[in-house]
């Protein structure tokens, strides 16, 4: 059996637990996860005993040559496709997940009489085991060697766009598909704008140059930033990236099966409040990671959620001085029962 069609096993479970004899998978990453066929523009129905594709006829083959386990269906109308096998299986309780479908294909599933069930597959996806953990690793990997190889070419001259196509390029040559997020690269003052867009800026001397980035591989994603000072830095840069570094290194200590997800923020939180800097750290201390760079859990002042291992999170700290700079520091790191393990390499 492989992880896909035992992964498919463990949904089906999960129906039952929940009450359901059927679930429409509509989300493409949700859909690749369950049977590993990334393709867009198809539904996955899945009963307790059985699955099945409903796609275009083009796609069929395909299908059943990446998941023989489950069954396909050609059709040229999605829904009614659905609504075909739903009554043909005698498939009943049938529900969706809300947050993933359209308004109009949403509406439609609940006129059926379908329910709102968010969150299944997720549930699933939240611990990474196996073959997840080498991919996520891996993708770790990649970011964190290209950095190495970039960083030493880095002039002044440069643009940050420059820079970006140099990074990703890197990326790519070490196995990566392409990059996790829109590559961030904010130099001078850009670098206090957490969401900076990438422009054509010129790199000067002596001024703070961010990069966040992260590559996919194989489907999975990685997360990480490193800032660092373009000529001699001075004394305040100095003390900040300090200060950052403190609470980054606390926060990745403070990483394992059983802590509060809150706790993790609060112990980063507190480190760069106590110093006198809290209203310059505008943001969560981070989030979960996998098949998509942004997932469950949250790492901030408002979640619930408790760390298991095989979580993926990021822990990134940073503080922000408007017009002037900002400082980040960010690792995926993976939950591992007593601690972590940093998949983006860590501070040297």
């Amino acid at each position: 059996m492989n992880i896909h069609e035992e992964r498919l096993g463990e949904f089906q479970d999960l129906l039952a637990e929940n009450g359901l004899d059927g679930y429409i998978v509509s989300s493409k990453t949700d859909q690749g996860f369950l049977t590993g066929y990334h393709m867009n523009d198809y539904l996955l129905f899945v009963g307790r005993k059985k699955a099945w594709a409903l796609l275009s006829v083009m796609l069929r083959d395909q299908f059943l040559g990446i998941a023989p386990f489950c069954g396909a269906v050609a059709t040229d109308n999605l829904q009614a496709a659905v609504m075909e096998l739903a009554a043909s299986q005698r498939v009943k309780k049938i529900a969706f997940d809300p947050s993933t479908e359209s308004y109009l294909q949403g509406s439609f599933w609940k006129k059926k009489g379908f329910a709102e069930k968010p969150g299944l597959v997720s549930q699933l996806r939240l611990t990474k085991r196996g073959e997840e953990v080498k991919l996520l690793r891996k993708a770790g990997e990649i970011a964190s060697q290209a950095f190495k190889s970039v960083k030493p070419r880095i002039r002044p001259g440069m643009t940050e766009r420059g820079v970006l196509l140099m990074l990703e390029h890197k990326m790519q040559e070490l196995g990566a598909s392409g990059p996790s997020f829109d590559t961030i690269i904010g130099s001078g003052p850009n670098s206090a704008l957490p969401h900076h867009c990438t422009s054509d800026r010129v790199l000067k001397n002596n001024q703070v140059l961010l990069m966040d980035f992260g590559c996919i591989y194989k489907h999975y994603c990685s997360d990480i930033t490193r800032t660092f000072f373009i000529g001699k830095p001075d004394r305040k840069y100095l003390e900040m990236y300090a200060l950052v570094e403190r609470a980054y290194r606390a926060g990745v200590a403070a990483v394992r099966d059983g802590v509060p997800a809150f706790d993790v923020d609060k112990t980063c939180r507190d480190i760069i409040t106590e110093a006198g800097y809290g209203k310059y750290f505008i943001h969560g201390t981070g989030h979960g990671v996998g098949m998509e760079i942004h997932e469950a859990p949250r790492l901030n002042t408002k979640t619930t959620a408790t760390l298991k291992t095989g979580m993926a999170v990021t822990v990134e700290p940073g503080v922000y001085f408007h017009g002037k700079f900002g400082i980040r520091i960010e690792d995926t790191v993976l939950v591992t029962g007593p601690g972590c393990e940093l998949l983006t390499g860590g501070l040297k």
